[in-house]
């Protein structure tokens, strides 16, 4: 994998774990002042994770497709080309 796109996606990771916390930070005090129930709250944070995932996931799959369309345009050679080639090469060497 890209050392880019992991690092993004690493990014994503560590922002997802960043709202969980804030989230639960802030919902921690809204219980504590009697704003919202203990209930309430659990169902916020599992809310705010379950959309932070959703955008990771989207996040994740746009930047491997534009990582897709780079290397296609760039005109360069992926594993799946590398392996056929190392293929056909040793299929020549046997012969």
């Amino acid at each position: 994998m890209n050392k880019n796109l992991k690092r993004a996606m690493l990014a994503g990771l560590g922002a997802l774990t960043l709202t969980e916390q804030l989230s639960k930070k802030i919902l921690v005090e809204l219980v504590k002042r009697g704003a919202v129930s203990e209930k309430e709250a659990k169902n916020r944070v599992g809310g705010v994770v379950k959309e932070a995932v959703k955008t990771k996931n989207r996040i994740e799959k746009a930047a491997e497709a534009e990582v897709k369309k780079l290397i296609k345009k760039l005109d360069l050679a992926t594993m799946s080309d590398l392996k056929d080639l190392e293929s056909k090469l040793k299929k020549k060497g046997k012969k």
